[in-house]
């Protein structure tokens, strides 16, 4: 069924009034979800929003490919650029609040730190490769083929466009890959990931820390991605 058909069979089930467990049987989430990454494998850039919320989640840092030192990652601002290049900005917290901007194309990686700073080619993240976050059965795709059960639960709206939202838990080390090893979560985790109703994109990923909810009068700790600028001119200067 194409992507358009199947959109308009979820709208039909909407109207007939099914319940949301029939929905979900019958919209194949599991096929919107790879639809969704193919077209993000297949953009020639995208730009993602991080945002950290809840209980701190502790980094651990390099400068200078030996030793490290824990931080947490307030929020940042990236740019992936197909098929090997990758930008952020990210605002941290060590003792004060600190910018730290970084640039890596494959396995190589330069800081720019404090943000704005000149370029030193050294890797923040050991063993990390950007090329592996589209690569076919890696990062990303790799945590949305397994994902359990996914299911759509409600229609919601992202940036005031309607998507569909689709509920689902994951192994943790399906997710390293995709926050650039910013994380390494030891427990599963819940992922919401929302799908633009339009086109098909895959425009919000929130990834609930279980091994952060133990704790009832701490809110757990959850990280909200955003993806927009599907295709977008590069926002950056490379190092040179």
């Amino acid at each position: 069924m194409s992507r358009i058909a199947l959109f308009i069979a979820l709208a039909l089930l909407a109207v007939a009034g099914l319940s949301l467990a029939q929905k979900a049987e019958l919209s194949a989430p599991q096929l919107l979800l790879n639809d969704a990454i193919a077209q993000l494998q297949s953009a020639e850039s995208f730009r993602l929003a991080i945002e950290q919320r809840g209980q701190p989640y502790p980094l651990s840092l390099s400068f200078d490919g030996v030793n490290t030192m824990e931080a947490t990652l307030e929020s940042a601002d990236a740019q992936v650029i197909s098929p090997d290049e990758l930008y952020i900005s990210a605002r941290l917290r060590l003792i004060i609040p600190l910018t730290m901007d970084i640039y890596a194309r494959a396995d190589r990686q330069w800081l720019s730190f404090p943000g704005g700073a000149p370029w030193i080619p050294l890797p923040a993240f050991e063993g990390f490769d950007v090329s592996r976050l589209l690569a076919p059965g890696d990062g990303i795709e790799k945590m949305m083929t397994e994902l359990r059960e996914p299911q759509i639960t409600a229609a919601a709206l992202v940036d005031q466009q309607p998507a569909w939202h689709i509920q689902a838990t994951a192994a943790g080390d399906a997710v390293e890959g995709l926050l650039f090893g910013f994380i390494n979560p030891v427990d599963d985790v819940e992922i919401d990931a929302y799908l633009t109703v339009e086109d098909g994109h895959l425009a919000l990923i929130e990834i609930l820390m279980l091994e952060t909810a133990s704790d009832a009068d701490v809110a757990p700790s959850v990280w909200r991605i955003r993806f927009y600028d599907y295709d977008a001119p590069r926002a950056f200067e490379p190092p040179r």
